[in-house]
């Protein structure tokens, strides 16, 4: 069972995919990354990218806290339908987007820049190692913003320091990288 923690929707129960290959972020998890990031910056009006957006947790999570929009990207039908049932049973639907794309082609192809960006890909992914430098090249993120990415702690992830001042964190065998782009990027 998903909930929101924090803010307007605090307590709420959201929906979830269920199976083997769905792995949402735990409520421990994003308590963390939100106590960290909230230290860091102010969430009233922000734009939010939500990349692997499975049933919404984390977009959904900082409109609770006061984000103004969120994106939420995913190339499964049956996730982005879970994530708008949540915004919708939240009444938040009017703050969010919906695309159904490829997280890698929605980079390349979005011009809209934002003052957050989560990234929550299957840890399998092939390519999952390319998503902090392919985040960066896409402009997606605004300088001096956050982006968040969870992944395997086995993974490989390229972290290119001249681009992102990075924090790490480990949850088992979760890692989450907390990376503030430099405002000179």
């Amino acid at each position: 069972m998903m909930r929101i923690i924090a803010g307007e929707y605090r307590g709420r129960i959201l929906s979830s995919l269920s199976g083997l290959a769905v792995r949402p972020t735990t409520d421990r998890v994003r308590q963390t990354v939100f106590d960290i990031l909230s230290t860091r910056m102010d969430f009233e009006g922000i734009r939010v990218l939500d990349l692997f957006s499975g049933s919404g947790s984390l977009g959904l999570e900082a409109v609770s806290r006061g984000a103004g929009t969120v994106t939420m990207v995913d190339n499964s039908r049956k996730s982005l339908a879970i994530a708008e049932k949540n915004a919708r049973i939240l009444g938040c639907a009017s703050q969010c987007t919906f695309y159904q794309a490829d997280v890698f082609w929605y980079l390349r192809n979005t011009r809209q820049e934002f003052d957050l960006v989560f990234a929550d890909p299957p840890f399998k992914l092939d390519t999952i190692g390319e998503i902090p430098e392919r985040t960066y090249e896409s402009s997606v993120l605004k300088p001096g913003r956050y982006f968040v990415m969870e992944h395997g702690k086995s993974s490989t992830v390229g972290l290119n320091t001249g681009h992102f001042e990075i924090m790490k964190k480990t949850f088992g065998q979760t890692m989450v990288l907390i990376m503030k782009k430099f405002a000179w990027s």
